[in-house]
């Protein structure tokens, strides 16, 4: 899977450095910021590869250009949402005035890298990209909003925002492979973006600093839970939250009552089960023995 990276990567410095519509400063930008995307790795490309490479007999080298658009969509985003959550220190967090511009070009290119394949199927791609994409950014503006502050408004919110991205992923693999979807892959495909984002916000509050959601006045599934409850630290939390000027939050309390309460029990239970709904759908799909494996991964 190593290998599956790099050429993904080899692919974004290609469509970066090739782009005739790309200043200098614009490309010296794109490239530092894609930089700090290849530590993390390029998840997204690779559900995408394993997709289509599940569906075909012969392999059409393109797919690492689409893999390598959709990962040029997903850093948009990745830059996007930090702009607006001011939680980072990724280096596009430090001139967010060029950044935008960044981002904004990064979405251009997204649609054209898979319009300039040779993919028979590549017009469906291309619409499959664009209908997820304008689905997740609906699940931001929500987030951003901050109001989903009830279990389901919040699942419904992350399905859209980053399940969503994962399932755009998997389906234009298969597209391009087949020209059509199947329903199996779209709903595991957003099983996995719900898992990702829980784990995430579990991460999160194990840190209290620029990301703690809760010194951030953001919700999540464990601080939902928190703050059903009747006592006095869901109560503090809940003052903290309407901006009462003399509420404090204790970390050392407020984290071991995160614990004692259930709260991560209880999104690490509700991550559980989409990962048995992901599993199941999985099992009705052909896809060889290392993409399983990728996938299955994802959703521990």
């Amino acid at each position: 899977m190593g290998d599956i990276d790099g050429r993904i990567n080899d692919s974004l410095d290609s469509l970066i450095e090739h782009d005739l519509m790309l200043g200098n400063e614009l490309k010296s930008m794109l490239k530092s910021f894609k930089a700090e995307k290849k530590v993390i790795g390029y998840s997204f490309g690779k559900l995408c590869f394993w997709h289509y490479e599940a569906f075909v007999d012969c392999l059409n080298e393109d797919i690492y250009k689409v893999a390598a658009a959709i990962e040029l969509l997903i850093l948009s985003y990745d830059i996007i949402d930090d702009l607006q959550d001011k939680d980072t220190d990724y280096i596009w967090s430090k001139t967010p005035e060029l950044s935008l511009n960044a981002a904004l070009a990064l979405l251009v290119m997204s649609s054209r890298a898979i319009h300039d394949t040779s993919f028979e199927h590549k017009d469906i791609a291309i619409r499959l990209l664009e209908q997820y994409a304008l689905r997740s950014i609906s699940g931001q503006q929500l987030d951003v909003l901050n109001t989903c502050r009830d279990e389901q408004s919040y699942l419904q919110m992350i399905d859209q925002k980053s399940g969503s991205l994962t399932a755009m992923s998997c389906v234009i693999g298969e597209a391009l492979a087949k020209g059509k979807v199947t329903a199996e892959i779209e709903e595991y495909g957003k099983y996995i973006g719900i898992i990702q984002q829980i784990k995430n916000d579990i991460l999160d509050l194990k840190t209290w600093g620029p990301k703690n959601d809760l010194l951030n006045r953001k919700y999540s599934l464990p601080i939902i839970y928190l703050m059903a409850k009747k006592n006095s630290v869901s109560k503090t939390v809940i003052n903290y939250y309407n901006k009462d000027i003399v509420t404090f939050l204790d970390n050392n309390v407020t984290e071991l009552e995160l614990t004692n309460s259930g709260a991560i029990r209880y999104a690490v239970a509700i991550k559980n089960l989409y990962k048995i709904k992901a599993l199941n759908n999985l099992e009705k799909v052909a896809i060889n023995k290392l993409g399983k494996e990728y996938l299955i991964k994802l959703m521990k």
